[in-house]
């Protein structure tokens, strides 16, 4: 909002400045804090699929965090064939896209898990 103003920030959401400064205030619940509301009211995979709608519409993924490196492992080659595969049988470009897109997530958190290990023994 701080990058294009309040006036042009209402107006490209639908509210009044009003309205804004009232979700500044505290006063009104903002869009964001109504999202993760909505999100909670979500279950599991319901919620999964909220967040990767919205990552997709900016541009990106969502990627789940992995707690557990041999899991994340198999879960990325696992996503990864399935990704293949799907290539390979030339399915439909939609479950194609889905199969790229998880393989990538799965792949990600992978990295992300490899990274967080290498500093830990970096600090150690």
């Amino acid at each position: 909002m701080e990058s294009v103003g309040i006036k042009a920030y209402a107006a490209s959401i639908g509210l009044s400045t009003r309205q804004i400064h009232r979700m500044l205030n505290g006063a009104q619940p903002n869009p964001i804090e109504r999202f993760m509301e909505a999100l909670r009211a979500c279950e599991g995979m319901t919620a999964q699929a909220a967040v990767d709608y919205a990552c997709r519409q900016a541009g990106g993924y969502f990627v789940q965090r992995a707690d557990d490196l041999a899991k994340a492992n198999v879960n990325a080659v696992k996503e990864s064939a399935e990704a293949i595969v799907a290539i390979s049988e030339e399915r439909a470009p939609r479950t194609e896209i889905k199969e790229i897109r998880e393989a990538i997530s799965a792949l990600a958190a992978l990295e992300h898990l490899l990274v967080e290990k290498e500093k830990a023994t970096a600090k150690a």
